[in-house]
């Protein structure tokens, strides 16, 4: 269906739909409908309002709720299951598979010796690279989100205006974080997060603060530029500002044992986001004839309930494994350290997976049949 849009003066005049007559007068943030991957309800819904868990997991926070229960319960339903997601849309599509063999093997065996080698050796270095790739990874995915909004509205953005974006989502953890992990604050359970000498200074704090004002006020000028042209891409521009408000403050909503707590909420609305996408990627592949798979084709169906049970049932396998070689203990270390070394192993790969699967997406011209997370780049 080809749409015609006519703008005067910063608001979208008419709204046309080929043969028909025109719509009603609409405001210049309402995208044409294409724009959104689904529709303006589902992507609202899962794709951005339910950062509306963030403030509803930080009163169990605060209400004093215990950790063991906060972070098994987010790893159970929606934790696990989205890093699981990924091994269904890469290890188990044969088209993926046949397409990247060298990289999934490398994957497969590298990313897990590297983190039980770091492990052993210096458990401390061990989280305080998985803290920062973790929070890589969440604004990746709503940098790679955003990319998709913007190639679907078919509008060529300049360079320039990508890159504050970019420089919004990327610098927004880290205003106050820097300062927290300078001071020495800032935990993941009881295991302080260690950074290099050269960024605990106050002048590398005060770059990133700057730096990240800097993008604001551009953004945030930019926004308004596009407003006024009739340009604005509204799911972009929302999701842009959701994610930089969540980012930017959830370090100050807790401190000490609990901070790994607050970061664990941004955790539920990313691994909620990413179980939405990855369904909606399989679907799409189901329609366009690209899932050779059986299984994947039955998981991809209307109900999301399959798909969500798998990724539920992978997550109880792993979780099983994990009590077994604790029960064997064959390095005679703590139940605790085999569930983290096991969980992270697993969430490694997710991540790397998701790094390169964001970055060739996105890309102008992408295969959807070779990089299934192109698919949503189609109008």
């Amino acid at each position: 269906m080809d749409y015609y849009i006519r703008s005067t003066g910063g608001r979208i005049v008419d709204l046309t739909v080929a043969g028909d007559p025109p719509r009603t007068r609409r405001s210049a943030c309402v995208p044409v409908p294409r724009v959104w991957m689904r529709s303006p309800s589902w992507d609202l819904g899962w794709l951005i309002g339910s950062a509306a868990v963030v403030p509803l997991g930080l009163v169990a926070v605060w209400s004093g709720m215990s950790a063991d229960l906060i972070n098994l319960g987010v790893t159970l339903l929606v934790g696990g299951p989205h890093l699981f997601s990924t091994y269904l849309a890469t290890y188990l599509d044969p088209r993926f598979r046949r397409a990247h063999v060298p990289f999934l093997v490398a994957t497969t065996l590298l990313v897990p010796a590297f983190v039980w080698t770091l492990g052993l050796l210096d458990y401390q270095v061990l989280l305080s690279f998985f803290i920062f790739a973790a929070s890589a990874h969440v604004l990746q995915q709503n940098a790679y989100l955003a990319g998709v909004y913007r190639a679907r509205s078919r509008r060529r953005e300049p360079g320039w205006s990508r890159w504050i974006d970019w420089g919004v989502l990327g610098l927004s953890f880290y205003p106050i974080a820097s300062w927290k992990l300078a001071r020495g604050e800032f935990y993941l359970g009881d295991v302080q997060v260690v950074i290099p000498e050269v960024a605990r200074t106050t002048a590398a704090c005060a770059a990133v603060s700057v730096a990240f004002a800097a993008f604001v006020a551009a953004w945030m000028a930019k926004s308004a530029w596009e407003w006024r042209r009739g340009t604005l891409n509204a799911p972009k521009t929302i999701l842009i500002a959701f994610t930089g408000l969540v980012a930017f403050f959830i370090p100050l909503a807790a401190s000490g044992d609990r901070m790994e707590l607050a970061f664990q909420t941004v955790n539920l609305w990313h691994s909620i986001q990413y179980l939405g996408l990855v369904w909606l990627i399989l679907q799409l592949r189901r329609e366009h004839g690209q899932l050779d798979s059986p299984l994947l084709r039955r998981l991809a169906g209307p109900s999301a309930w399959p798909f969500y049970g798998a990724c539920i049932a992978v997550t109880a396998a792993l979780l099983g494994v994990v009590v077994v070689l604790a029960r064997l203990d064959p390095l005679g270390i703590p139940f605790g350290r085999y569930y983290l070394l096991g969980i992270l192993s697993a969430l490694l790969i997710h991540y790397v997976l998701d790094a390169y699967l964001f970055a060739v997406s996105i890309r102008p011209g992408a295969d959807a049949s070779r990089f299934p997370y192109a698919g949503p780049l189609r109008p």
